[in-house]
């Protein structure tokens, strides 16, 4: 794993790493990027923004209701992902560029800068509770000890692998058909 991070969560690290080298691959390939950005700045920008309605929605869905790994609730997803909330997705639905800087931020992140992250909105995270574990036995803040390394990755791939379902939305190919994601997904 990129940051160790300590207590547990090495699945999510290798998850998160995997994501975010697909969103690099989406954002650098130039078959794919091309494909995408194509058809991207061919959508007005109301249908961009039903894109990324329908496919954040489904990410956070299926992270409020998730039973393996970590869950959380709405409110707490949009403070730990702001880039997925509501009050982003007209952002990056309307300009392009913000949606591909989004991207590209999100594929260099590392635990050590997401625990930076973490750390400096621990104020506005407070109470903010995820549960994890495989049988999500255990509750975990900010506040907790540990917590924010935890988080951290999570951060990592909640971001990431939401952004890579737009792309695949729009390009037609899959994360799991790329070489390093066969056998992982």
């Amino acid at each position: 794993p990129k940051g160790g991070g300590g207590g547990g969560g090495g699945g999510l690290h290798k998850h998160a790493d995997l994501y975010q080298m697909s969103l690099k691959q989406y954002t650098t390939d130039a078959m794919l990027s091309s494909i995408f950005m194509d058809r991207w700045m061919k959508m007005p920008e109301e249908s961009r923004l039903a894109v990324v309605d329908r496919t954040f929605d489904v990410m956070v869905q299926q992270t409020m209701t998730n039973t393996t790994g970590y869950k959380m609730s709405k409110p707490a997803l949009y403070l730990l992902c702001p880039e997925i909330s509501p009050e982003n997705r007209r952002i990056i639905a309307k300009d392009p560029q913000k949606f591909l800087a989004v991207c590209k931020e999100s594929a260099a992140d590392t635990d050590e800068k997401a625990v930076q992250w973490l750390t400096s909105r621990s104020d506005v995270l407070k109470g903010t509770q995820i549960a994890f574990g495989i049988r999500l036995q255990y509750q975990i803040s900010v506040e907790t000890d540990g917590g924010i390394e935890v988080m951290a990755p999570i951060r990592r791939l909640l971001v990431a692998e939401t952004f890579v379902c737009v792309f695949e939305a729009l390009t037609g190919k899959k994360a799991s058909e790329m070489p390093h994601m066969i056998g992982h997904t």
